[in-house]
C-alpha cells in the first residue's frame, strides 16, 4: 500500500490521472467538504448538494486522465464543481425566463423590501449587459446559460458550428465581465460569479 503522508497535491493529483484509486480516495475525502459547500450554496437542498458533489467526484474519476494537464487543481476541482451544479440546476429546475430564474433563486430574499430592490437593480443591470452583446451572442448564451445546453447542442439548435458557438461563447462572457466590473454592490458581483464566470 502506497505512503502519501509525504506527496504533495501535484503528486496526488497524478496518482489519480494514472488511475490510483487510493489517491482517488485521499482526494475525495479531503475535498468532498468545499465540493459539497459549492454544491450546497447554489442548490439550497442537502440532498440535491449531496447527488450533486457525488456526481462531480464521479465524474472526476471518469475523466481523471485530463488531470495531467491541471496545474492549480483546487480551482480547477471548484471551478468544475459550480459549472456542474448550475448545469445540473438549470436543466432540472429552471425553465422560464431570466426575470423567472432570479426570483426562483433569490426567493426567500424577497421578502426583504431592500433585498428585493437590489435583486431588480440587479436584474435590470445584467439584462442591459445582455443587450449589448450581438444578436448571435445573446442567443448562444442564453442557451447557454438559460437552458443549460452544450455547445455541441446549441450547435445543433442554431446551425452553427461547435467552433463558432465557442468563440460567440467566449466573446459574450469577456464583454460581459468586462460590462459588469463596472458595478461593485453585491448582488451584481453574486450574479457575476453565478451566471458568467
Amino acid at each position: 500500500m502506497a505512503d502519501y503522508t509525504n506527496h504533495n497535491e501535484v503528486e496526488l493529483v497524478n496518482r489519480v490521472a494514472r488511475g490510483d484509486e487510493q489517491a482517488f480516495r485521499i482526494v475525495f475525502q479531503q475535498y468532498w467538504p468545499r465540493v459539497y459547500s459549492v454544491a450546497l450554496i447554489f442548490a439550497k437542498s442537502p440532498e440535491v448538494a449531496e447527488d450533486a458533489a457525488q456526481e462531480v467526484f464521479a465524474h472526476l474519476w471518469m475523466k481523471k486522465e485530463l488531470l495531467k494537464e491541471v496545474r492549480e487543481f483546487k480551482a480547477y476541482l471548484l471551478t468544475a464543481a459550480r459549472n456542474h451544479i448550475l448545469n445540473k440546476l438549470r436543466r432540472e429546475v429552471f425553465t422560464g425566463t431570466f426575470d423567472e430564474y432570479l426570483k426562483e433563486y433569490f426567493a426567500d430574499s424577497l421578502s426583504d423590501p431592500a433585498a428585493s430592490l437590489e435583486l431588480k437593480e440587479a436584474s435590470h443591470i445584467i439584462e442591459a449587459g445582455i443587450s449589448q452583446l450581438t444578436p448571435q451572442q445573446q442567443k448562444v448564451f442564453k442557451l447557454s446559460r438559460f437552458q443549460g445546453l452544450t455547445h455541441a447542442e446549441i450547435a445543433v439548435a442554431t446551425g452553427l458550428s461547435q467552433r463558432t458557438v465557442k468563440n460567440y461563447m467566449v466573446s459574450a462572457i469577456l464583454s460581459l465581465r468586462n460590462y459588469l466590473d463596472k458595478y461593485s454592490f453585491s448582488v451584481a458581483i453574486f450574479l457575476w460569479m453565478v451566471l458568467y464566470l
